[in-house]
């Protein structure tokens, strides 16, 4: 698997002059990667709608210079010499700076800073200080935040075409991080291809900065251990999305809306017998000292939870190279989201074995019942009205199989067993290669200034 990179952030690569994205016409990422597609004998079924590039979605005051992709720090210095300071508020997605998630969200805002040599200050905030949750996306547009990170799944009506992606991800096998890399970057092309999804934000008065960054699948954690129908008859378990409820009542349980940080004192006092979580929030909030018996399903997945980083006034009065600058860091921000996940499972491990517990998989009649929910879910975005479900399906299928053969040819390996991934092994994973395929292949054609 390809090597980690050293902690300083890595310069994109640059673009050969006369190529799409040095020329910079939007509306053409589609038709590429449909043409790149058709010669692996794969078929793409028309999206309901490309995005704009984030220059479209945004009325800066003045454009100013353009930096073209690929520039270094010392470029973007050059290009925003002339700029008068300012001060960004980023609201980071997560609880505080002292996870791996977090240390990616300071090394993001520490990154503006540096590149931009001093003239724009990001004040970074942590544990939803300025709006919680589900409000976040209100806070961006009335400018109480510049830059934030929503989790749409709090509220599917507000982001109905967004939660069709969310009950989709069940469908795609889940396994410690191959798996999870593809799809994660496979939905961010299927997000930005389908405008309905984009337009979740963008009615709202918000720019799309990373539309969908997905999570790792689900586990269940359960106080005792729980992989049969019987076992999980009449539990209670909390869930996160409306997917989740789907896949709970399936599963003969009783579904519990609750938002992640109450969720160990629920399972503390037993009041709750499981909890859908990702890894990376089991041992963020210490969920293995009450549940330490981590279920995954055998051949598909459970739900798969995305933030999006969403942008608005602060970031809109930007100069164009500042805004160019957010946009393309935001490539190493991805990387490190692929390894931030990766760590995550490597000390869950460590979590697991130490609070007693162990990791299992789902009985036959469990999934089974699991089938049951995924189909039922298909159903579900195959009969919105507000976006084609059938084409979105597809073209997640697609997107997948895609981006399964662009991971094996950058050098990621698979493994099977989380048991597998620990110690040097999840070290040595280097998010940068799938980051730079995807920035490179989809974000390009999406970069402000695109086509001015």
């Amino acid at each position: 698997m390809p090597v980690s990179t050293a902690p300083s952030p890595t310069v994109p690569p640059s673009v050969p002059a006369g190529s799409p994205a040095r020329r910079g016409t939007p509306f053409t990422r589609r038709t590429r990667t449909a043409l790149g597609l058709a010669a692996a004998g794969i078929t793409l079924v028309a999206a309901s709608g490309c995005a704009a590039s984030v220059a479209q979605n945004t009325a800066s005051v003045d454009t100013g210079e353009s930096v073209p992709w690929g520039a270094g720090p010392e470029e973007y210095r050059a290009a925003l010499a002339d700029m008068e300071p300012t001060t960004l508020t980023f609201q980071a997605g997560t609880a505080s700076g002292e996870s791996h998630t977090g240390k990616r969200e300071l090394a993001f805002a520490e990154n503006i800073e540096e590149w931009s040599g001093g003239k724009i200050r990001v004040e970074t905030v942590f544990g939803q200080a300025i709006a919680p949750y589900d409000e976040v996306t209100e806070g961006v547009a009335d400018g109480r935040i510049d830059i934030g990170v929503e989790i749409p799944i709090y509220t599917p009506t507000k982001y109905p075409n967004i939660n069709a992606l969310v009950d989709l991800s069940t469908s795609v096998k889940g396994d410690p991080y191959f798996s999870e890399m593809v799809t994660t970057t496979a939905m961010q092309e299927v997000a930005w291809d389908h405008g309905a999804i984009i337009s979740d934000y963008e009615e709202k008065g918000v720019d799309v900065l990373v539309p969908v960054e997905f999570e790792f699948s689900n586990a269940l954690l359960c106080s005792e251990p729980r992989t049969s129908t019987e076992d999980f008859a009449g539990s209670m378990i909390r869930v996160g999305s409306k997917a989740d409820v789907a896949i709970v009542k399936a599963l003969g349980a009783v579904p519990v809306s609750m938002h992640y940080p109450e969720t160990y004192e629920a399972l503390q006092r037993n009041t709750m017998d499981c909890t859908f979580a990702g890894l990376k929030i089991a041992q963020t909030y210490g969920f293995y000292d009450a549940a330490p018996y981590v279920v995954f399903p055998q051949e598909k997945s459970f739900v798969r939870s995305p933030t999006s980083m969403i942008a608005g006034h602060g970031f809109r009065q930007l100069p164009l190279a500042a805004r160019q600058m957010i946009f393309d860091l935001t490539m190493h921000r991805y990387a490190q989201h692929i390894e931030a996940s990766v760590a995550f499972n490597d000390d869950s491990m460590e979590d697991i074995a130490a609070s007693g517990g162990e990791v299992l998989r789902l009985e036959a009649d469990a999934e089974a019942a699991l089938e049951g929910a995924n189909a039922e879910l298909a159903d579900r975005v195959d009969g919105l009205q507000s976006l084609d479900g059938s084409a979105l399906a597809s073209d997640l299928e697609a997107a997948v199989t895609k981006w399964e053969g662009i991971a094996r040819d950058a050098g990621y390996a698979e493994i099977h067993d989380h048991a597998d991934l620990v110690g040097d092994s999840a070290a040595a994973v280097d998010g940068m290669p799938i980051a730079k395929a995807l920035y490179e292949d989809v974000y390009l054609d999406l970069r402000p200034g695109a086509g001015v």
